[in-house]
């Protein structure tokens, strides 16, 4: 990415533009968004869930999501409900096709 193109990824996110649409402005990865805010000085914002939302992603998994669909749906990334599930008892099931039960 370009240094211009850093510098206002950085601008737009210390302005609060939300990170999902920074990332399909820019192109980029949510950790990259993180990671260019960082280096450029911004303070990193990070929207993690709630007990009620942990308890949420677990109950989405549990009943056959990815970590990716749940992370989706609640606009946080994969390891925060990885987190959120294993917080909530929860077992990560290995990856590879999902069982046609």
């Amino acid at each position: 990415m370009s240094v211009p193109n850093r510098a206002a990824l950085a601008e737009e996110y210390a302005k609060e533009v939300p990170v999902d649409e920074l990332m399909r402005r820019f192109g980029v990865h949510r950790t990259t968004v993180h990671r260019l805010a960082a280096q450029a000085g911004v303070t990193v914002r990070r929207r993690g869930l709630d007990e009620p939302g942990r308890r949420e992603a677990a109950r989405l998994y549990e009943q056959g999501r990815t970590l990716e669909e749940v992370a989706t749906e609640l606009g946080v990334g994969d390891e925060t409900v990885r987190s959120a599930v294993v917080a909530c008892g929860g077992k990560i099931r290995s990856r590879g096709r999902r069982s046609s039960v």
